[in-house]
């Protein structure tokens, strides 16, 4: 996926998981944000390759495109290094940054593992990618497949904002599912930010 569609289907997912758990900042949805192309960073044309140049060619000789950035074992070294920064240098106003850093990381992997190439999801342990004959649904970067997600995409994230704005985001949901969803975030947030 293009950066445009990354940043754009993990608002529209994220969006209504920050607003369940009423922690819509402006720091949430940046880290949510950065989360969300960081995992790019192996390949030197990507939007943030291009404002990383060093650290994303270096990357992409040595792991490859696709390769230990898209996958859980980075995802956890990335989460850790964000809490260490956070807990060492930042206000408690940014407590949570690693936390939506991470889903927006854990969003881009789940996004990728949709295309036609996949990702290695448990790099270094597994070298297994699936296949695209088995799947009912893969996308191809920069074809139409693509460009059906990011307007799909679009259109959901401009009536959540619509919904953010008026302050009803989370009757998106049947009351259910939004309790269910604050809860789990809740818990994933109590196991993932020690106090």
């Amino acid at each position: 996926m293009q950066y445009r569609t990354h940043i754009t289907v993990s608002l529209a997912v994220g969006l209504p998981m920050l607003a369940a758990v009423d922690q819509v900042t402006f720091i949430n949805t940046v880290a949510l944000v950065c989360g969300s192309v960081l995992p790019d960073i192996d390949h030197p044309r990507s939007f943030i390759g291009k404002r990383s140049q060093v650290v994303s060619k270096v990357a992409n000789k040595t792991l490859g495109h696709r390769g230990a950035t898209h996958s859980l074992v980075v995802a956890a070294g990335v989460y850790l290094l964000a809490l260490f920064i956070a807990k060492a240098y930042l206000a408690s106003a940014a407590m949570h940054l690693p936390f939506w850093l991470l889903i927006g990381y854990l969003l881009h992997l789940v996004e990728d593992s949709f295309s036609k190439n996949s990702i290695h999801w448990f790099w270094p342990f597994s070298k297994f990618k699936r296949s695209t004959r088995k799947r009912l649904f893969y996308y191809r970067t920069g074809h139409v497949s693509e460009y059906l997600i990011l307007g799909f995409a679009l259109c959901l994230l401009l009536i959540e904002l619509n919904l953010l704005w008026s302050g009803h985001l989370t009757s998106l949901f049947d009351h259910g599912f939004a309790a269910s969803l604050k809860l789990l975030i809740a818990k994933l947030q109590l196991l993932l930010l020690p106090r």
